[in-house]
């Protein structure tokens, strides 16, 4: 009976250390490891670049992007996809700029903004100008659950929507995923500097804001997944193992566009 409370214990110790390795802050992880797809959603890529410059002096960087959003999704079926055009003064452009740590933190600026400007129209009726404005909360990347998998980078977003035309229908938080697609000089660090062209670029709409925060990654979910299992099975071989020490008279049998009325 002793050596199985050991045994117990000892595997509380294992589930409790992996545990505490999942939920030990993590450098920049992605906000949403696998974000659902949800309506309103903007696509944009074609043209366009994201940058980051460090500044040794402050131990701080400006992250930047800029690009032309060129699709609007109101729902998953291909009748659902409506383009996106210049504005009256021939501009269509999506912009983020954000200041972040040496670790690649988001900290609190009034450099930190978001805009998407252009036109769009939907159900006949003309969006035009600044289309939606936000202030982005939360920043994070996907290196750490996405190099086994040999993916690009994929730098995440959380922002509060606090204006433009298509700001109603969005409601008040949105997610933007990042990906370069050419000519990346990211290597994991935001004590350097680097950039990327052509990112390719979503924006969703958020339904909630209980998972507003930082998410665990894909991979080490996994890791933890594993190692609970894992823990498991020792523990219940150990303890079988156990029961059929105790009996020497006889044996033991084994047990047999969602939320939006705008449009």
């Amino acid at each position: 009976m002793q050596r199985m409370c050991i045994l117990v214990v000892r595997s509380g110790i294992l589930a409790s250390l992996l545990l505490a390795c999942v939920l030990a802050p993590a450098r920049a992880d992605l906000i949403r490891a696998a974000p659902g797809r949800s309506f309103p959603e903007i696509a944009g890529d074609v043209s366009g670049s994201q940058t980051y410059v460090f500044d040794p002096a402050t131990q701080t960087g400006t992250f930047a992007l800029i690009n032309a959003p060129h699709l609007i999704s109101l729902g998953p079926s291909g009748r659902d996809l409506i383009p996106m055009g210049p504005d009256s003064d021939g501009t269509l452009m999506q912009w983020v700029q954000l200041k972040l740590d040496r670790s690649g933190r988001l900290i609190e600026s009034p450099l930190n903004r978001f805009e998407i400007r252009g036109t769009v129209v939907i159900n006949n009726q003309t969006y035009e100008g600044l289309l939606l404005a936000g202030r982005p909360i939360a920043f994070g990347l996907a290196g750490q659950a996405r190099d086994l998998l040999k993916d690009p980078e994929t730098f995440g977003l959380n922002m509060q929507i606090e204006g433009g035309k298509l700001a109603g229908a969005f409601g008040p938080e949105a997610y933007l995923r990042i990906i370069p697609q050419a000519n990346s000089t990211f290597r994991g660090e935001f004590t350097r500097d680097f950039s990327g062209e052509k990112p390719l670029t979503n924006l969703f709409a958020v339904e909630t804001t209980s998972d507003r925060g930082l998410a665990l990654p894909l991979a080490v979910a996994t890791v933890l997944g594993l190692g609970l299992a894992l823990a498991a099975w020792k523990l219940a071989h150990a303890i079988r193992r156990e029961g059929h020490r105790g009996s020497t008279t006889r044996a033991r049998p084994v047990g047999t566009w969602a939320g939006s009325t705008t449009w």
